[in-house]
């Protein structure tokens, strides 16, 4: 078989997965198209893709049935109970692990993030999970326009669904950001406890990244603890985004909460220097 071909073959092999299916194409070709550099059978290439999936997406983190939880929204939503739409929303975010742990903390969480960066009238919630769904406890009034990116159609499909339903425009989009940064111009970006997995599976993209957002505010997050062994992480990711940020004059003010630190940096400076010419990673 030609390249072209060989392409075809794993792009195909791997939309027909039952795991992956759903995943952006624009992603999956490019990762086929990376894998058929390092292996010679498209065999090989396709569990090469499967793996690098499995990294990118962290399906084990967990997902509703978004069928059945659009059907749940649709007949909350026609209820007009606006605390029965927060329980319902609120079941949802529990079946994914990072909008899970953020529950218990979620209305200071919001409260002292917005509390520096100022209410946003245009947000933009990068590989996004199901987080949208935290929309009823960020205290944004229903004229905000709230972008939404991830890789995976049905839960784009499904945010989409749920902004119509609160009254938001449908703004999210099926967008791998590591091939092409959101344009979109805005006056907060909120990047979640993503940046650890973003900057192993594209090393020293990081920085170039968020050099790349048009927004006025940098809200990105990390974990405290690690997952296996509840070992503390914030020094470790203290020191990374301080790496990350190093040479811009961005002011950052960092809040605690328990389990998640959050850096919100003000895009406002001019870059003054090169903090390293080696990709910045984390170690963990």
């Amino acid at each position: 078989m030609n390249a072209s071909t060989d392409l075809e073959t794993v792009v195909n092999a791997v939309k027909q997965s039952k795991k992956y299916g759903d995943t952006s194409e624009e992603t999956i070709r490019e990762l086929a198209a990376v894998a058929l550099t390092q292996h010679k059978k498209p065999k090989a290439a396709i569990k090469a893709v499967r793996t690098r999936l499995h990294s990118i997406m962290a399906p084990y983190l967990g997902d509703p049935d978004y069928a059945a939880a659009a059907e749940q929204l649709t007949a909350v939503f026609a209820t007009n109970d606006q605390a029965q739409i927060k329980t319902t929303c609120q079941e949802i975010l529990y079946t994914h692990l990072s909008t899970r742990e953020r529950l218990p903390i979620m209305v200071d969480f919001y409260a002292q993030i917005f509390a520096v960066t100022g209410i946003p009238l245009r947000i933009l919630d990068i590989a996004c999970g199901l987080n949208p769904l935290a929309f009823p406890w960020m205290g944004l009034p229903n004229d905000t326009e709230f972008y939404a990116y991830d890789i995976h159609e049905p839960r784009i499909n499904f945010i989409n669904h749920y902004f119509d339903l609160q009254g938001l425009p449908p703004l999210a989009r099926l967008q791998d950001v590591a091939l092409q940064s959101p344009q979109e111009k805005a006056d907060v970006a909120l990047f979640l406890k993503e940046m650890p997995r973003f900057s192993r599976n594209y090393a020293g993209n990081g920085r170039p990244f968020l050099e790349a957002l048009k927004v006025d505010w940098l809200v990105v997050s990390f974990p405290t603890i690690s997952t296996h062994g509840g070992r503390s992480l914030v020094n470790r990711y203290r020191e990374f985004y301080a790496q990350l940020i190093d040479g811009h004059n961005w002011p950052t003010t960092e809040l605690m909460f328990d389990g998640e630190l959050v850096f919100c940096s003000q895009k406002s400076g001019q870059f003054v220097s090169t903090s390293t010419s080696q990709p910045i990673s984390p170690t963990d």
